[in-house]
Order: structure tokens, then C-alpha cells, then sequence
């Protein structure tokens, strides 16, 4: 897979972190899995992680939380 964003780069596996805003809630999720372009920075998350950060982030704001950062643990089996 070649970087949509730089057109050069090859991702490769590493981590990120992701921000996610839910309303009033602000959601920071660190040491995510992601496939990185070395070029650019491009991060690339696969359809499961996003789920469970999506999930997650929902159920903060669902929860009345304002602001929450945590390491990514996968939840889904």
C-alpha cells in the first residue's frame, strides 16, 4: 500500500495516538496500532481499532465525562 496522502511513502506498522470530540467530550487515546507513513506521518488505523476507539469515545460522552486520555487496550475479542 503506497501513502494516499504523499504518494511516496510505504506504511509501516507503529503506534499513534488519536483524538476524538464527542459533544463535550474530549477523548485522547495514546499508543494506538496504526500502519505509518514514514514520509509523512500519515496514520493509518485498521476497521477494528476504530471501531473500539469509536465505541469507547461514545461511551465517555455517554457517561458525562469532559476530558479522558488513556493508553488504546483492545476490548473486542
Amino acid at each position: 500500500m503506497t501513502c494516499v496522502i504523499c504518494k511516496s511513502g510505504t506504511p509501516e506498522a507503529g503506534k499513534t495516538t488519536v483524538t476524538l470530540e464527542r459533544g463535550k467530550t474530549l477523548v485522547v487515546f495514546r499508543r494506538v496500532p496504526a500502519k505509518i507513513c514514514p514520509n509523512c506521518g500519515e496514520s493509518y488505523l485498521d476497521d477494528r481499532v476504530v471501531d473500539e476507539v469509536y465505541h469507547a469515545a461514545d461511551e465517555a460522552a455517554k457517561a458525562g465525562v469532559e476530558v479522558d486520555v488513556r493508553e488504546f487496550h483492545h476490548v473486542s475479542a
